[in-house]
């Protein structure tokens, strides 16, 4: 846990100083040497002054940062908002680091700030490890005026921060999915008007504003109203995050996010090309996410950004009875679980998006 307060601690060059000191000071009492012992003052002096001087309020520096999307590995940019107690004295030489972002960036320095002044300062960051976060730390640091002394604090402030995977180059493979979907968006614009064609039988996923409510009630089922020129193109995937039988949770990492990284990249392709994506994210509970637009999306990387493995459970055919009806899908082991028995009877029906792991 963070301490509560501003910490203080003597740097190397104070250590330096406070030893020689130290030395002197016995000489000159064991001697009764009067120079020993105007040295010992000397250098006591110093570390006197430096540490009256170091500041004990860097824990109450107010900071604000603005909410931040940004993918693993990418650099960002970001103005950072600091504001210094009110009292007699500011701050000067100030660093400002964050470890999770600045770790190849070195910190932020802050020459001058006032007591109770605001200052906004460009900082560099770059996420490495996906997360999605709700709170971002950051250690404040000054050795002014001598650099005897250290004055260090942590301050937490509430900033959230998604990190989304990584995205992936797949194999050419998946290409043709892409071709058919971007051949059917065209025949959509091409296509004059909305005009009623049939009824089929309401799928998992489906839009529900083209429920037929009077046919459904006679039915007992509910039934979807299919126009023609304007049915979108969509696409399925699924994200199989379970491990498989008796492997335990610690391993499979790579692949797990390798796996997150080509979802990513797969839906936004489709979105891409005007194909609406549903995806079943097998985890602890399966889970549909309905991704037709930039909200949607904005969601689905949430999810993936928080995503984790989980222990293998044995499922039920329901939830793979929708996957026929959509013009392309994939199916992403990120578990490492490649020999599902719910992906066997759909090998002709979803492709496999796995990438070369040993």
């Amino acid at each position: 846990m963070p301490h509560p307060g501003t910490e203080l601690e003597l740097t190397l060059r104070g250590r330096v100083v406070a030893g020689l000191a130290l030395l002197a000071g016995a000489a000159g009492w064991l001697a009764e040497d009067p120079h020993a012992q105007l040295a010992a003052a000397l250098l006591l002096a110093p570390l006197l002054l430096d540490l009256l001087a170091k500041p004990r309020w860097l824990h109450r520096v107010q900071l604000h940062l603005p909410p931040r999307r940004t993918v693993a590995g990418a650099p960002f940019v970001e103005r950072l908002a600091v504001r210094t107690p009110p009292g007699w004295f500011g701050g000067r030489d100030l660093l400002l680091f964050e470890p999770r972002t600045m770790k190849n960036r070195g910190p932020c320095f802050v020459g001058h700030l006032a007591a109770g002044a605001h200052a906004e300062l460009p900082i560099e960051g770059r996420s490495e490890r996906r997360g999605h976060l709700l709170e971002r730390v950051f250690a404040l640091t000054t050795a002014w005026p001598f650099g005897l002394w250290r004055a260090r604090a942590v301050v937490t402030i509430a900033a959230e921060l998604v990190t989304e995977p990584r995205r992936v180059a797949l194999r050419r493979e998946l290409l043709p999915s892409f071709a058919a979907l971007r051949s059917g968006a065209t025949e959509r614009r091409r296509g004059q008007g909305q005009e009623f064609h049939a009824l089929r039988e309401h799928h998992l996923g489906d839009d529900a504003r083209a429920v037929h409510a009077l046919r459904s009630a006679a039915l007992g089922v509910l039934v979807q109203r299919v126009r023609t020129g304007c049915e979108p193109q969509r696409a399925g995937l699924v994200l199989d995050l379970r491990r498989p039988p008796g492997r335990p949770l610690a391993g499979g990492q790579r692949r797990l996010e390798w796996s997150l990284g080509a979802a990513a990249t797969l839906v936004e392709h489709c979105r891409q090309h005007g194909a609406e994506v549903a995806v079943l994210v097998l985890d602890a509970q399966s889970e549909w996410f309905l991704v037709r637009s930039p909200q949607d999306l904005a969601a689905l990387l949430v999810a993936l950004a928080e995503a984790a493995l989980v222990p293998h459970r044995p499922l039920g055919p329901e939830p793979f009875a929708a996957l026929r009806q959509f013009t392309a899908c994939w199916w992403v082991p990120a578990g490492s679980y490649l020999a599902a028995a719910e992906y066997a009877p759909l090998a002709g029906i979803v492709q496999l998006v796995d990438g070369d792991f040993d």
